[in-house]
């Protein structure tokens, strides 16, 4: 990931939640064991102000963090959590043990900052699904074989992958833009603007994974559904991307730029990466 801490943090990941450990909380199997090594890595409090026992870390610092939940399919609320700590902390109240939703935050926090915080919290995951669901395409395209060749060979295979590439990336821009901010909380137009596009990927990554793999990638045994039910299923928790659209030209209407340009290089020049 990019930074020491998005190393560790998915270095923890890959070792503990696998494949077969997601499959199996899904399945009602325990938790706990999961939670407690992600609670004793000290990560659930990167954000908690130093003062009150956390790592005083800024959102966008914690960018990869959340980024890797999505690559590995976390099945446990860590990113929420570690935002309603975080925004408990510095409302001077005390939070709840164990894993938690935005919910908890109850009147700590406006309501369009939570929907704010939330729809960066699932761009970053669905930009770190994006980068998994990408790279699982490659590697079957060049391994499955047509008519002697690889499937990945053949230009509309090459079209499809270039395709979800470039929305992979898009997704990752839209989740640095999101997590651009110097304090634990989101830009709330950045926000927006990052999960409308994001959305807008993670539909396009999980069809053309699915379209490349073929039958097998819809099976429970294959992996990929991990991946792309999870990417469906962010695009539209908090709102859908013409919801978030609509959000960034409600606040470009109520101000004073005439063109969207300019509205949207001002707030971009806000950002704090």
């Amino acid at each position: 990931m990019d930074n020491e801490f998005g190393d560790a943090f998915g270095q923890l990941l890959a070792d503990r939640c696998t494949p077969e450990a997601v499959r199996g909380i899904e399945r009602g199997e325990g938790a706990d064991a999961l939670w407690h090594d992600l609670v004793e890595s000290g990560f659930v409090d990167a954000l908690v102000p130093e003062a009150q026992g956390g790592a005083g870390l800024s959102l966008h610092e914690v960018l990869p963090l959340v980024q890797a939940c999505g690559y590995h399919a976390l099945p446990l609320p860590f990113a929420e959590t570690m935002a309603a700590r975080a925004v408990l902390a510095h409302a001077r109240r005390q939070w709840p043990d164990g894993p938690v939703t935005l919910d908890a935050i109850g009147d700590a926090l406006p309501v369009e900052d939570r929907g704010a915080l939330h729809a960066a919290l699932t761009t970053a995951q669905i930009a770190g699904a994006a980068a998994r669901v990408l790279e699982m395409s490659i590697a079957h395209a060049q391994q499955r074989t047509q008519f002697g060749k690889p499937i990945g060979s053949f230009q509309a295979v090459q079209h499809q992958l270039s395709v979800m590439a470039e929305h992979a990336c898009a997704a990752r821009m839209a989740a640095q833009l999101s997590f651009a901010s110097a304090s634990h909380l989101p830009d709330r137009t950045l926000a927006a603007m990052g999960k409308s596009v994001a959305g807008e990927a993670a539909a396009v990554l999980a069809a053309g994974s699915h379209a490349v793999h073929g039958a097998i990638g819809i099976t429970a045994e294959f992996d990929l559904q991990l991946y792309t039910r999870r990417l469906l299923a962010w695009r539209v928790q908090g709102g859908s991307p013409s919801h978030w659209a609509m959000q960034v030209a409600r606040q470009w209407w109520s101000g004073s730029h005439d063109r969207a340009i300019d509205f949207t290089l001002e707030r971009l020049g806000a950002a704090r990466f």
